[in-house]
């Protein structure tokens, strides 16, 4: 299979916010416990509850951002209850997930596992059963200097300075589980809270980031109707985006599910596209609104609540991982944080845990693809390849692409994928306003099966591989082996 590849680093799509390539971690199944966090007195090796292993990953990942701690749970989670000394803590029920809250993991845990991390966090607040002065208690105790209540408190908790959070997001998905509201509803509520919540933007420098919990289609833009000229008190408004409910399993699927769920990414690329129109639309000069989609990714059948939304994690898993990552990419210029779900042990996690065992899944390992991509500026990258039509009618590419030129215009970074299951492609890299060096070097990420993935016993099934490319000047060729993804590195003239 022959294909073509056109960068244009003379066509600049935006700066690539390394947010981008977020993450989610919600009291969900074993997220937190078990995955996070197992307590100071656990014989797993941890640093006062934090996990070695897995903090250890996501910091080599570079995770930049980390949502918590919800998802649904976020809307009846009460912050106070988790923070102070352990035996001061008010366990609760999770409401959503049927399973008891000990609350041992809380304000500080999380902070503290971000700041391991090397991550931002970005913290949603409980609107559907909390009240404004609970969430602007929240912010303060994690930002005020001033000799407060609840500064004090958090003083009081062995954190003498502010945490400096900067992302809020102002609830979660409140048109379902954030309390079945209308769009009139929910901007009722956004505008009162953003507004005692904006006010404490002096307590940080460069103000604080609010986030809106938006949907799709006609509630969208309702909700904005609604807001009634208060718009400065928004700057991101977030989508969700899960896909593959009609195959079994991660690992069980037939080839159809195969191609169905890369079509997927079509139908995301599409929900992007309108809520950046909208965002476009309602942007006013002076303050921009931003796209974020912090909970997206594959959610199989056989991740339900009785096993705590637990799913394996296979290389289609990573091909889908990155074609979604570039099409993100691809819309740089007003999408600025996404988060995946989640973490670990949830969903389509890039970690997974048993007891002391940590695996990293093909996902972590798509990631691991991206990280050049952060903080370098998107190029158009154009894609002439043969197409496959999925079982839901759509015309998917068998070749996906996304381009960035570093900050100091030394490096070309291209992340490919080939998602045909049996055929290779030959893909012919022509370059505009850029000449390529010798002395590329790459990650390809690929497997006999696309079926194949990492396991307690075989934790390295699916891991990448480092090879060299023959690229140089204005056009060179790259062969991509079946189901595969390939980053690349390029050294310009």
């Amino acid at each position: 299979m022959e294909a073509k590849l056109r960068v244009n680093a003379t066509q600049k799509l935006g700066t690539i916010n390394p947010n981008m390539y977020g993450n989610f971690a919600e009291h969900l199944g074993r997220c937190i416990y078990g995955g996070l966090w197992v307590g100071p007195k656990s014989t797993t090796p941890n640093d006062n509850g934090l996990r070695l292993d897995t903090t250890s990953a996501l910091r080599d990942l570079k995770l930049p951002i980390l949502r918590w701690p919800g998802g649904c749970f976020a809307d009846n989670y009460h912050w106070q209850w988790g923070v102070g000394p352990e035996d001061q803590r008010r366990p609760g029920h999770n409401l959503w997930w049927d399973r008891p809250e000990p609350n041992e993991f809380g304000t500080d845990e999380f902070l503290r596992a971000c700041s391991t991390i090397g991550c931002a966090p970005y913290v949603c607040t409980n609107v559907g059963s909390g009240t404004v002065e609970e969430a602007l208690g929240w912010v303060e105790y994690c930002n005020s200097a001033q000799d407060t209540y609840n500064a004090r408190l958090r003083r009081d908790n062995g954190h003498s300075a502010p945490y400096g959070v900067r992302y809020w997001g102002i609830g979660n998905e409140n048109y379902g589980c954030g309390g079945n509201m209308t769009p009139e509803q929910y901007a009722f509520e956004y505008r009162k809270y953003a507004t005692y919540i904006r006010a404490m933007d002096a307590t940080l420098d460069g103000g604080l980031f609010l986030v809106a919990a938006g949907l799709f289609g006609d509630y969208n833009a309702e909700f904005f109707r609604h807001m009634n000229g208060a718009l400065h008190l928004l700057d991101g408004f977030s989508i969700h985006l899960y896909v593959g409910g009609f195959s079994p399993s991660a690992t069980t699927f037939s080839d159809d599910d195969h191609y169905r769920l890369m079509g997927e990414v079509l139908g995301m690329n599409e929900a992007v596209d309108r809520a950046c129109h909208l965002l476009r639309y309602y942007s006013t000069f002076g303050h921009r609104l931003n796209l974020v989609v912090d909970e997206w990714g594959t959610w199989y059948p056989e991740a339900n609540v009785p096993s705590g939304l637990y799913q394996q994690n296979a290389l289609r898993d990573a091909l889908y991982t990155v074609c979604a990552l570039n099409m993100f990419n691809r819309h740089c210029e007003r999408l600025v944080m996404t988060n995946m779900a989640q973490t670990i042990n949830v969903l389509q996690s890039v970690l997974l845990t048993q007891g002391s065992q940590m695996v990293r899944t093909p996902t972590y390992w798509a990631y691991w693809m991206f990280r050049d991509h952060m903080g370098a500026t998107g190029l158009a990258a154009d894609v002439d390849a043969p197409t496959i039509k999925d079982v839901a009618g759509r015309e998917v590419p068998l070749v996906d692409a996304s381009a960035s030129v570093s900050p100091d215009g030394d490096k070309l970074v291209l992340t490919l994928a080939n998602i045909h299951l049996t055929e290779e492609v030959t893909l012919e890299v022509s370059l505009v306003g850029a000449s390529a060096a010798t002395g590329a070097t790459g990650l390809l990420l690929t497997s006999p099966d696309v079926r194949d993935h990492n396991t307690f016993d075989a934790p390295d099934a699916v891991k990448p591989r480092e090879m060299e490319i023959l690229a140089g000047g204005e056009a060179f060729t790259i062969t991509l082996p079946p189901a595969s993804a390939l980053s690349l590195s390029i050294p310009l003239c």
